[in-house]
């Protein structure tokens, strides 16, 4: 895989370093304690620390706030609700559907019914080759399908030229065991421009491989990143108020 080199210890990507960013260590366990239920793989001693924190009374509370939001937003006929709703069964905190066709069919009927956040991740998931859309806690290569990939940005560059992010219902913040429900926005362009930069491999036809990089599209994708204007949060715990 070309982007390994990229990951961390804990095998969360850290597709590049800026200052503005926190480190990757930090990042990990931000986004283990934010992604416990929400797909993140958890190493053992964080995992262990929350449960010891005695906060699963606040976890349990926090994912009814989940189900709430989602079931709020369907009941008023937003598609938003339909795209969470099939997010959260890709990240493997709802357990209705597990089968990756049929998670990538939810996210084709919120499509369908005008959720940009799905457009977006099912062009991001055509370019990845990824079995269903979802994954934002990793980098986005071809996977050596060179095809798919152009396909895919090609049609993900004017989805993001209207929206740059997605977004992503999750449970935690910067402070490890702690608990609240949030819906988290994630700036798409920031997953793809690192493979310009660092390079992803053409499969020859005499089995020799060939490293590609490209500075100009490096440049246009991470200028849509650098850009994006997106809430960094919103808390959810506000707007459901539970006794």
């Amino acid at each position: 895989m070309n982007d390994m080199h990229r990951k961390n210890g804990q095998g969360l990507a850290t597709p590049r370093k800026r200052a503005s960013r926190p480190r990757a260590t930090a990042v990990a366990l931000s986004l283990c304690a934010s992604l416990l239920l929400g797909g993140c793989m958890a190493p053992a001693h964080i995992a262990t620390e929350l449960e010891k924190s005695g906060n699963d009374k606040a976890l349990k509370g926090g994912m009814a706030v989940l189900r709430q939001h989602i079931q709020t937003l369907q009941d008023k006929g937003d598609p938003l609700g339909d795209y969470f709703y099939a997010l959260g069964n890709s990240d493997g905190w709802i357990k209705d559907v597990s089968d990756p066709q049929a998670i990538t069919e939810l996210f084709e009927k919120a499509a369908a019914r005008g959720s940009m956040d799905a457009k977006i991740l099912l062009a991001l998931q055509k370019a990845g080759g990824d079995p269903k859309p979802g994954a934002l806690d990793t980098s986005h290569g071809p996977s050596g399908n060179l095809l798919a990939w152009e396909a895919g940005l090609a049609e993900l560059l004017p989805l993001l030229q209207k929206q740059c992010y997605a977004r992503r219902l999750v449970i935690g913040g910067p402070v490890l065991g702690e608990a609240r429900p949030r819906v988290r926005y994630y700036s798409i362009a920031y997953y793809v421009w690192p493979e310009f930069r660092d390079g992803y491999y053409r499969y020859n036809p005499d089995g020799t491989r060939t490293l590609l990089k490209d500075a100009e599209r490096q440049k246009r994708w991470e200028d849509i990143d650098d850009k994006c204007d997106r809430p960094q949060n919103e808390w959810l715990d506000t707007l459901y108020q539970r006794g």
